[in-house]
């Protein structure tokens, strides 16, 4: 720590000063804003006003804020953003000062009809900026019809491997916010929610390795934001999406989104039905550990599931005056799963000689309801950007998991041997969660900002657990499978950052301060595990920008990562006689450092240097019981995690209408834990990801893409995922008075996406193979309808950002 603070020092009073005396041309920099908020990302031109030739050209950053540098003389800016009508300023005269600001532009929207616009051109499919790389989803046409998950799988840099683990540029424990709120679910929730969005409702996804101190500390792996649409029109419209697919089985996708808008209340809505059906096939060859009396297992699973959800969302916006509005929102997701198995594992002495076959069919189900509340309030307190936004939210989930295995064993001849167990469990569970946070930023002057806010958040969950074998004609509990897990935990954070444009350098230093005391209790084994610690999270990112093409950003974070609710939980669930899946009550949170430099090129190529360093780091293993002669799956904490990676993303336009946006992520990864099952663990792996996306425009009203991912062989945990390949391809019709579009998406082209999985760890035996029907075609359907007016609508974040992610249901 103290070298951090050594170098934050010599940063700001070395780096900063030689740089001011540097100076040789003018500095003009100003602020871009609507008639509610800042305007990031418009677009700033500067023009000589003796013959109006371009002399550079600038783009705003997340406050809305830009930077040119010009000779002395006169000259004249426009600015515009989409939705706005553009504007000139005044002429303005440069006599020699080293800065000079322009006065605050304020943009108007845009009020024509959009049928009155003709598009001359759209958005690219991956925008590079500073903090963060954009995927714009209306780009990609075959992403039409895909859920949410399906989308994420097309990201550059993210993985979701075959237990959909969802993996950031070789970085485990990612946090998934959804219009920049966290969800508070677990892995495992964040999964079915995003099974249970559809791709109509997504704008874009922003991807961010190295997000800084405002955001939640607990995302070790970095951010992804889904970022979904909203209406911005003023009056009364709305859209609808139809959707439907086959993968051997049909599926369907279907939504409605309403918007009415006044002068003084905002009222909008939108509801969204899923349903599909789904095979999956799984291969595990195993050999038991020891060298004598080692037994072989070849185990063959085929599974289908029907997957059935509803997601709704319903708010109002009270615009009190102009500069103060408060918010309502409620959202919530219903959803049920049911699964029919069916495995067979021949065991014996070897692979090719078995001396029984072990047959076990299989019937679970899911059904989960999650409701969330928010109200919120904003109020600019001043002209010159002085704010406070205040969230309130109650979030409760309940869930209800059951199962039934049967157990039977039979002689290689097929014939009858005997009963194994036969066993069935109920797991209820309840989760409520309540936040409040408040942010408030503070101009100090024209080139220093303020940002400060605190959080506190609580969560209760209560998880049981009821194992039952068959005696006879009855169920009888088993007590020593049973269990009943109590978690309740509350944080308490504080954070305040410093940003500042000093030149040619924009720096913005951050702390974020957490308190987390949680208390795990067994019920049924009478055990508690009771913790209480703070910790501390600084950030820094400095911007050094050479001139409109060239800038190069740094940045550094600290962040947490914590247990789910459910790993926590010490119960086992069985799979089969000889496959369980068991929890880790003494899980302790892992930490990670974060440093990354990009360069950027004419806002649209870059490339970035990254290095991450994480103690403790949480993961899924699959591991062997010799005793038992079972495989089963637990998370635990490994000991460090190391990655460097190299990130290239550049565009290319072979002609005008064919260009490829291209991904190239190249990482190097070490994984290290002593004594890991009797073994030490010291693995590395480099690995490389490709990702293109071709984009053609066939005519006016036609368009195509077609997108490939190849990834190298990657390692996670003490297992190793051989190479991976898949691709994607879609057509889009837009319907001449742009009201609506067809879409035709094909994924998994030549059905690739067969992962195998490998043991790193000596004494752990095990070859996998898993795919499913990930083969499909989709035709989505969308017609907007009623006024088309374009006005932007406020942004906003909830206070449960960080709690929904660990439900571990």
């Amino acid at each position: 720590m103290k070298t951090l603070y050594t170098t934050l020092f010599l940063v700001i009073f070395y780096l900063v000063p030689s740089s001011l005396f540097a100076q040789e041309s003018v500095e003009l920099n100003g602020l871009i804003k609507d008639d509610k908020q800042t305007l990031p990302s418009a677009t700033v031109l500067l023009y000589a006003a003796k013959d109006s030739s371009l002399v550079s050209t600038a783009i705003t950053n997340g406050d809305g804020k830009y930077l040119i540098h010009a000779k002395t003389g006169n000259y004249y800016i426009v600015a515009t953003s989409i939705g706005y009508n553009k504007i000139s300023t005044k002429v303005i005269s440069l006599n020699g000062e080293k800065t000079h600001t322009v006065p605050t532009i304020t943009l108007a929207e845009t009020t024509r009809s959009l049928n009155e616009v003709v598009v001359t051109s759209t958005k690219p499919v991956l925008e590079r900026r500073a903090d963060k790389l954009v995927f714009n989803i209306d780009a990609t046409p075959s992403a039409a019809g895909l859920n949410a998950l399906e989308v994420l799988k097309k990201a550059p840099g993210v993985v979701v491997d075959h237990n959909e683990n969802i993996s950031l540029s070789g970085k485990s424990n990612v946090l998934v916010t959804l219009d920049g709120k966290q969800t508070y679910l677990s892995q495992e929730e964040v999964v079915n929610l995003l099974k249970s969005m559809q791709s109509s409702e997504i704008e874009s996804i922003e991807i961010m390795n190295n997000p800084g101190a405002r955001y939640e500390a607990n995302a070790t792996g970095g951010v992804i934001n889904i970022k979904t649409k909203k209406s911005k029109a003023d009056g009364f419209n709305g859209s609808v999406a139809l959707g439907g697919g086959y993968n051997k089985r049909p599926s369907s996708n279907n939504s409605i989104n309403l918007n009415l808008r006044k002068k003084a209340v905002n009222v909008f809505g939108s509801y969204g039905y899923y349903t599909s059906e789904y095979e999956e096939h799984l291969e595990i060859d195993r050999i038991t550990p020891g060298s004598a009396n080692r037994l072989f297992f070849s185990q063959r699973n085929n599974d289908s599931s029907k997957n059935h959800s509803q997601n709704f969302k319903i708010g109002t916006d009270f615009f009190l005056s102009k500069n103060h509005t408060v918010g309502l929102l409620v959202k919530g997701n219903i959803g049920d799963w049911k699964q029919r198995g069916y495995s067979v594992t021949n065991i014996g002495s070897s692979f090719e000689r078995a001396d029984s076959v072990l047959k076990t069919p299989s019937n679970s189900g899911r059904d989960r309801k999650n409701f969330s509340y928010n109200i919120n309030y904003k109020g600019v307190l001043d002209t010159a950007g002085q704010e406070i936004t205040i969230d309130a939210d109650y979030s409760s989930y309940d869930g209800e998991n059951d199962a039934f295995y049967q157990n039977r064993f039979f002689l290689p001849d097929g014939s009858f041997f005997k009963d194994g167990q036969i066993y069935r469990n109920f797991a209820p569970s309840s989760i409520n969660i309540k936040a409040i946070k408040a942010d408030y930023v503070l101009p100090l002057s024209k080139a220093f900002k303020l940002e400060a806010g605190i959080k506190f958040a609580s969560v209760e969950s209560d998880n049981n657990f009821i194992f039952e074998n068959q005696v006879g004609d009855g169920w009888l509990i088993d007590a020593n499978r049973s269990n009943r897990f109590k978690y309740s935990e509350e944080v308490g954070a504080a954070y305040t950052t410093l940003s500042a444009t000093l030149g040619k350098f924009s720096f913005q230093a951050g702390l974020r301060a957490e308190n987390t005391h949680s208390i795990g209790t067994s019920v049924t084994l009478n055990e508690v595990v009771d913790r209480n610690y703070t910790n501390l999270f600084p950030s820094l990112f400095v911007s050094r920008n050479f001139n409109a093409d060239n800038i190069l950003n740094f940045s550094y974070s600290r962040k947490i990562n914590r247990p789910n609710y459910q790993n926590l939980n010490p119960f086992i669930f069985y799979l089969d006689q000889y496959t369980y899946n068991q929890g880790n009550p003494n899980l302790r949170p892992e930490f990670a450092n974060n440093f990354e430099a990009t360069y950027l090129f004419k806002q649209k190529y870059s490339i970035a240097l990254a290095y991450s360093h994480t103690s403790d780091i949480i993961t899924q293993i699959l591991l062997q019981n010799a005793a038992l002669n079972s495989m089963y799956q637990t998370t635990l904490n490994l000991a460090t995690d190391e990655v460097f990676s190299l990130t290239l993303n550049f565009p290319i336009t072979f002609t005008k209408w064919w260009n490829v946006n291209n991904n190239i992520l190249a990482y190097h990864k070490q994984l290290k834990a002593p004594n890991l099952n009797g073994y030490d663990l010291n693995s590395s792996q480099f690995t490389g990801n490709i990702y293109m996306q071709h984009n053609f425009t066939l005519s006016p009203l036609f368009s195509a893409d077609a997108g490939i991912f190849y990834s190298t062989p990657q390692i996670d945990g003490a297992y190793n995922l051989n190479t991976f390949f898949t691709s994607d391809a879609g057509l889009r019709y837009n319907f001449p008075n742009k009201n609506g579009n067809l879409k035709l998406g094909v994924s998994d082209v030549f059905h690739s996406q067969k992962p195998r999985i490998t043991s790193t760890l000596e004494g752990n035996e095990y070859d996998l193979k898993q795919w499913g029907t990930t083969r499909a075609v989709r035709l989505t359907f969308t017609y907007r309808f009623g006024k088309s007016t374009v006005k932007s609508e406020r942004s906003r974040k909830t206070g449960l950002d960080d709690e929904q992610k660990r439900l571990g249901q």
